[in-house]
């Protein structure tokens, strides 16, 4: 690892004073999981390190019942997963947090930190996608408010500009009784990247049920299946048959690579098993009460 520095502000505008001062030489850090080892791998060379923990309104999770979860840059992955509101209404985050890595690690690691690493097999990134979540951003300029849908652009790139920093994310609630599930395949049932991950949110709203469903590891960017979607609208309790027509129009929405971890071929496959899975499993939460 070469030398480097590191700086711990106390304020936001401090942080972007910094990041602003040492331009593309400087780099966040959160929890540190990923840019540590980044580092250490001599994937990035950061001249500064902006150390985010001592800014005290990037901390903590609050809920709001009538708008939904708000949850800081520094809220670490555990902490979502143990939320008791985390898990009431947004179980896809809630087992995505669970499939992250190990305890220990969850302990450091941040949920908006491996967002804004941007890294296709990122287990938040489903999750953050099937519940439309909007992050909110603060630099030089000003604050805005970024849609999910629109912050990652490629693997390890999104739409920040230089010195801006998420502060926070929120996250939706429900309109209705709702249920969700995120799956990961990997080699290893433990700390292991995903080969494909799959986020799945099933909603009873005025119109009947909706069906979300949101991959990682399988294109440069997150995929909403919008024509699974669709087939799967309605449907309190789809057939084998619809099922199959469902991941079949899944499949179709992704664009995966051959790497180390697994061929183009298997990850269609799998994207095409984990739909069924994972909408079978919302389905079965809703019908027996567990939203």
């Amino acid at each position: 690892m070469l030398a480097f520095e590191m700086e711990r502000p106390r304020s936001l505008a401090a942080a972007v004073e910094v990041l602003g001062k040492y331009g593309s030489k400087a780099m966040i850090k959160a929890g540190g999981t990923d840019v540590l080892v980044w580092m250490r791998k001599h994937a990035v060379h950061p001249e500064m390190l902006v150390d985010l923990s001592e800014i005290p309104e990037l901390r903590g999770i609050s809920f709001y019942p009538h708008k939904g979860i708000k949850i800081g840059a520094m809220c670490t992955v555990n902490q979502v997963a143990e939320h008791e509101d985390s898990r009431r209404y947004y179980g896809a985050l809630a087992d995505a947090c669970l499939s992250h890595s190990d305890a220990l690690i969850r302990n450091k690691a941040t949920v908006l930190g491996n967002i804004c690493a941007s890294v296709p097999s990122g287990d938040m990134i489903p999750p953050f996608a099937a519940l439309e979540a909007v992050l909110h951003v603060f630099g030089r300029e000003g604050e805005r408010d970024v849609p999910f849908a629109d912050f990652i652009t490629g693997p390890r790139k999104n739409v920040l500009a230089p010195g801006e920093i998420v502060v926070s994310a929120t996250l939706p609630l429900p309109r209705g009784r709702s249920a969700g599930c995120y799956i990961k395949l990997g080699r290893r049932n433990a700390l292991d990247l995903a080969q494909v991950g799959v986020a799945c949110v099933a909603i009873d709203g005025e119109k009947g049920r909706e069906y979300r469903l949101a991959y990682g590891a399988v294109a440069p960017r997150p995929v909403r299946a919008s024509e699974a979607e669709d087939i799967l609208a309605g449907q309190a309790a789809p057939d084998a048959a619809l099922l199959e027509k469902a991941a079949k129009a899944a499949s179709a929405a992704v664009n995966p690579i051959t790497d180390v971890r697994a061929s183009r071929e298997y990850r269609f496959s799998m994207v095409e098993e984990l739909t069924k899975r994972a909408v079978s499993i919302c389905a079965e939460r809703l019908h027996g009460g567990n939203a």
